[in-house]
């Protein structure tokens, strides 16, 4: 007993003194950041008033041309006219970068997106268990396309996608007038994507409650009776998490085919089906060491998310409003304390909601512009040799690379944004620069922050192993995290379409694997990295659409179960 107290409290000490270098390194940071942030301002108002100056100089000496900001005309003026309409824009309050040549502006502001981009990505971490790789410590910050999106240049590319999408809805308008004669907007098919929206709710409400009251019960009566028969205990809570775990992914999944849901109101079931499973595992992960390590019924002991440098009370089990707020956090990696807003935006929230219903529009206008008309006659009277077949993957490569990026807008930033705000979740660090990745492991790491995080904290830091391990079992962790993450994905479209077509699971888990070893920054390599992105989405298209369609129009080849996992569209017979 006494080698295990000391041990223990070796353990303690270790990782006491491991919580406080990295908060200390942390406040350094942020206090740097702050200094670099006022020597910024202070130059740049000295940089502008000495513009204005040379600017007011070269006015009072030459005939001027000046853009008014506040209209869209341009005036040549005389001397003494250019001089009354500066002194009368100067009385009312226009700055400098309103009416300045704007080299100044557009030097600054392309400035201020690489600062951006490199302070709202930048990964603060605590070193792990063991001194292993570090875990995610939270830092209030914004998402990287909410500041990119104040530079008027990132703006101007914001506004093409939205030009992009009323030209998209002009043409489903002019169609619509030219075939019936009447303005009618044709969205069944998205209505359909959409339907059953109440089997969708009811399933929903079944896992919240299971996971928010059954996990928490079962782990904190564990936590605080353990002591009386450890084994015991331990055994029975074990086992039953993981029947629960089990049965998480068993009974939606039944009720989603037993109600026959469309495909997309499917992947809502399908994706909080995974999102409880990962939010379960972290919370139980993350608070299983406190039963174990604590004797008493509490301890002080600094935690990530706490406020710096204060010790807190750390009990065997947190409080049920943790656990609840956990569930409804855009995080998958479980802390006591996250930075938290002082306040809610809702103009914000409802903006971000906003967005995320265009980006639904978006999708549906270009599957139904580029993707129906070509495939929905396949096992009919029409088949597809292999010209065609190619023909159609570059057809689809590119509104299948703008559906790639309306997901990714509309989850990553939208809608987790969204929640955020709701939340009061100040850490809004979703994704980071992967447009800028010139390496597949860059982009891996920075396309999805979220799942990224939690595969790390949970699957790769409990699989690392030493640098004296044999090569094997160093990427040991890396091939178990690209298979889970694989085999999830391909699990949600295998049940969400109703058959088993695994593209995305050779891509992602076969070539994927293979491309993450490619080690190069050079920039040329981001072209090859957009190339595959954009080819690998247009297959993905081609080939999932053929499968669907022929789905619909051929006749089975066998019976039962097996009918799910044979490609019909590689031997289709029209019905």
């Amino acid at each position: 007993m006494e080698e295990i107290s000391t041990s223990e409290a070796q353990y303690k000490a270790h990782e006491q003194l491991s919580t406080t270098a990295s908060e200390e390194r942390l406040l350094q940071e942020i206090h740097f950041r702050n200094l670099i942030k006022e020597l910024k301002e202070g130059v740049q108002e000295e940089v502008n008033a000495v513009l204005d100056k040379k600017f007011s100089a070269w006015q009072s000496s030459v005939s001027c041309e000046l853009p008014d900001s506040k209209s869209s005309s341009r005036c040549r003026c005389s001397h003494a006219g250019c001089c009354q309409q500066a002194t009368k824009e100067s009385s009312q309050g226009v700055s400098s970068d309103d009416w300045s040549p704007g080299f100044s502006r557009a030097l600054h502001q392309l400035d201020s997106t690489n600062t951006l981009t490199k302070a709202l990505t930048r990964s603060h971490s605590k070193i792990g268990r063991g001194g292993g790789p570090g875990s995610r410590v939270f830092v209030a910050r914004p998402s990287l396309l909410t500041e990119l999106l104040q530079v008027s240049h990132i703006c101007s590319l914001y506004n093409v996608f939205v030009a992009i999408l009323f030209l998209l809805l002009g043409h489903e308008l002019l169609d619509e007038i030219i075939t019936t004669g009447s303005v009618n907007l044709e969205l069944s098919m998205m209505m359909w994507c959409f339907g059953k929206m109440d089997s969708v709710i009811l399933i929903w409400l079944g896992m919240f409650v299971v996971n928010s009251v059954g996990v928490y019960a079962a782990l904190h009566c564990w936590a605080h009776n353990r002591h009386r028969n450890t084994r015991v205990f331990d055994n029975v809570f074990g086992s039953l998490f993981l029947v629960y775990l089990i049965l998480l992914l068993y009974l939606p999944s039944s009720y989603l085919l037993h109600y026959d849901l469309p495909p997309a109101s499917s992947f809502i079931v399908l994706a909080e089906q995974v999102r409880f499973l990962m939010k379960s595992w972290a919370f139980v992960r993350s608070n299983i060491w406190r039963a174990m390590q604590l004797s008493g019924d509490e301890l002080h002991k600094k935690t990530d998310g706490d406020a710096l440098n204060q010790p807190t009370t750390l009990h065997k089990c947190p409080d049920f409003s943790k656990h609840l707020y956990f569930l409804f956090a855009p995080t998958l990696v479980y802390r006591d304390e996250y930075p938290r807003s002082a306040s809610i935006n809702w103009g914000n929230v409802v903006s971000d909601l906003a967005q995320v219903v265009g980006c639904i529009f978006y999708t549906h206008f270009l599957l139904v512009r580029f993707c129906a008309p070509v495939f929905h006659k396949y096992g009919t009277n029409q088949t597809f040799s292999a010209s065609q077949m190619l023909m159609s993957v570059f057809s689809c490569c590119f509104p299948a690379s703008l559906v790639l990026l309306c997901a990714f807008f509309a989850v990553l930033h939208a809608w987790l944004n969204a929640f955020a705000e709701m939340m009061k979740f100040s850490d809004r660090m979703f994704y980071k620069d992967w447009w800028n990745s010139t390496s597949y492991s860059r982009f891996y790491r920075t396309w999805n922050c979220v799942v990224h995080d939690w595969l790390y904290e949970y699957v790769y830091m409990e699989l690392h192993a030493s640098k004296s391990a044999s090569r094997l079992q160093r990427y040991l962790p890396l091939l178990v995290v690209f298979l889970i993450s694989s085999v999830v994905h391909e699990y949600m479209l295998a049940l969400a379409f109703r058959f088993f077509y695994p593209v995305l699971l050779l891509m992602f888990g076969g070539f994927g694997v293979v491309f993450m070893f490619i080690k190069t920054r050079a920039s040329q390599f981001n072209v090859c990295l957009w190339l595959s992105l954009i080819l690998g989405t247009g297959i993905m298209m081609c080939l999932y659409s053929l499968e669907w369609y022929a789905r619909r129009n051929c006749a089975p080849l066998t019976d039962g179960f097996a009918d799910y996992l044979v490609p019909r569209s590689w031997f289709c017979e029209s019905l």
